[in-house]
């Protein structure tokens, strides 16, 4: 709902203003989950000239989706009957190739379809093309930005769609304000003379010889009308931010309302939570260092819901409750003595942890060699297997599987041992009873040798001093044979 309002009032002509000339100023440097743009209120300095100039002027620093909104509503309205329209935006941009956007200071990650509270360029640039000739639009943004953002974005601005008649400058945000203040507002001034000769400034769109906006000798304007001091005010509460508080005393200094104006302004200036951010920006942190605060952060059990570098919600919530934990004031931002304190911590609950670590793999490994102990240590096939189910990867896993190994090889000789005796099945039973007859447990006596008559040959072997395979070879066969006969 608010895209569809915002494009209407920026695409559709306008209703008549106090004044012929207008001009809409926005910087941003600070946003809420991104980094500091530089110089990004330069842009604003115009403000005053262009005021001096007879122009109406809309100005914003720092401004929320909607502050941005309701500046952008008054320019539509005050640009419908201009005859010069000026546009300076700064800050943060992004663009799908196609389109561009000036995000607010609030904006959240962008993404392709949530760009319905950023400011869309090519509407801005419909509005300045309703006065051809005398229409400027002046960006100033990071021209080394390109960083992708998703898969469909990137910061910076894309080609522009400029429309006829209307001239674009652009560069770095140190740069912008002097097209207004050393330019448009001189008298006998030439913008173009000025661009060409900045090293900082680009042109794009219409580019005449030269582009005048103030005569040498001008004529006497009306002086514009003016709102009254209350209708301002109760502008100024409503975005109550400094830089509407400041507008207002700068445009009433004496009014009933100064006073509170100026309290209002001493309190946003001097709030704890402003100053603590005024403070963390002049740590100037990288990426990198803000991506280990947050895995510090996270070490400590303080969850900042993800290591990306960027100080979003979640790791601002992280740094309260951290500060809360070590009896620091609650602001969310970092002082270098508190990331200095954060990293010892982190440093010592690494070496608690691979301590821990440490005593846990010993106790597992004390574990896995009693368990060697009454299984593979028995040195017998049941002991190995046990072991080896238990710890297929553990550290007595290669002697159990040699063993076994060893054990299968004894194994196959036994047996090719018993069948070169050809056992007929006539005397298979009669060597199951006779194991039966003396206690061994051979199971079903039906002439076939299975687990049970294996197990009792064993066991047989065994107790006869005879070498224990669990298979017939001639002395086994034959101490069976003469047992049973014998009786």
């Amino acid at each position: 709902m608010r895209k569809r309002i915002l494009m209407a009032l920026l695409s559709a002509l306008a209703l008549p203003a106090w004044a012929e000339d207008t001009a809409l100023l926005m910087g941003v440097d600070r946003y809420d989950e991104f980094r500091r743009v530089g110089n990004g209120l330069d842009v604003l300095n115009g403000a005053t000239a262009l005021r001096d100039a007879g122009y109406q002027v809309n100005s914003l620093a720092n401004g929320q989706s909607d502050a941005m909104l309701r500046a952008l509503q008054r320019f539509a309205v005050d640009a419908g009957d201009a005859d010069r329209v000026i546009v300076g935006l700064a800050g943060r941009f992004v663009t799908d190739g196609d389109r561009s956007w000036l995000l607010p200071s609030d904006a959240a990650r962008p993404t392709l379809f949530g760009m319905g509270d950023a400011v869309p360029l090519d509407s801005v640039l419909q509005v300045l093309a309703q006065t051809p000739g005398q229409a400027v639009l002046i960006l100033g943004y990071d021209q080394d930005a390109d960083t992708p953002i998703g898969s469909y974005l990137r910061q910076g601005v894309g080609p522009l769609d400029i429309p006829q008649g209307v001239t674009v400058f652009y560069g770095e945000p140190d740069f912008t304000d002097g097209v207004v203040t050393e330019a448009i507002t001189v008298p006998g001034g030439d913008a173009m003379d000025f661009a060409r000769n900045s090293r900082g400034l680009n042109i794009a769109g219409y580019a005449p010889r030269a582009l005048a906006f103030r005569p040498e000798a001008p004529a006497p304007a009306p002086v514009p009308a003016r709102p009254d001091a209350l209708s301002e005010w109760n502008a100024a509460q409503a975005e109550n931010t400094a830089d509407s508080y400041r507008d207002f005393l700068f445009a009433y200094p004496e009014s009933p309302f100064a006073r509170e104006a100026r309290r209002r302004l001493d309190a946003i200036e001097n709030d704890p939570l402003r100053l603590a951010e005024i403070a963390e920006d002049a740590l100037e942190l990288t990426r990198n260092e803000r991506r280990n605060i947050q895995r510090n952060l996270t070490l400590m059990d303080f969850n900042t819901r993800g290591v990306d570098g960027i100080f979003g919600s979640g790791t601002r919530g992280a740094i309260r409750n951290w500060q809360q934990t070590n009896g620091f004031a609650q602001t969310g931002f970092l002082t270098a003595q508190q990331i200095n304190r954060l990293d010892a911590q982190a440093s010592r609950r690494t070496a608690e942890i691979e301590a821990e670590e440490a005593r846990a793999r010993e106790e597992a490994l004390n574990l896995e060699r009693a368990y060697w102990e009454e299984t593979g240590a028995r040195d017998d096939e049941a002991g190995y297997r046990a072991y080896l189910d238990r710890y297929p990867e553990g550290i007595f896993a290669e002697e159990a599987r040699s063993k076994l190994d060893a054990l299968d090889d004894d194994t196959d000789a036994a047996a090719a041992r018993e069948r070169a005796l050809n056992i007929n099945p006539v005397v298979a039973r009669l060597i199951e009873n006779r194991l039966d007859q003396l206690g061994f447990n051979p199971g079903r006596v039906d002439g076939r040798f299975d687990r049970d008559t294996r197990g009792a040959i064993s066991r047989y072997q065994t107790r006869h001093g005879l070498s224990s395979t669990g298979y017939l070879d001639q002395p086994t066969l034959a101490r069976l044979l003469a047992d049973t006969f014998g009786r």
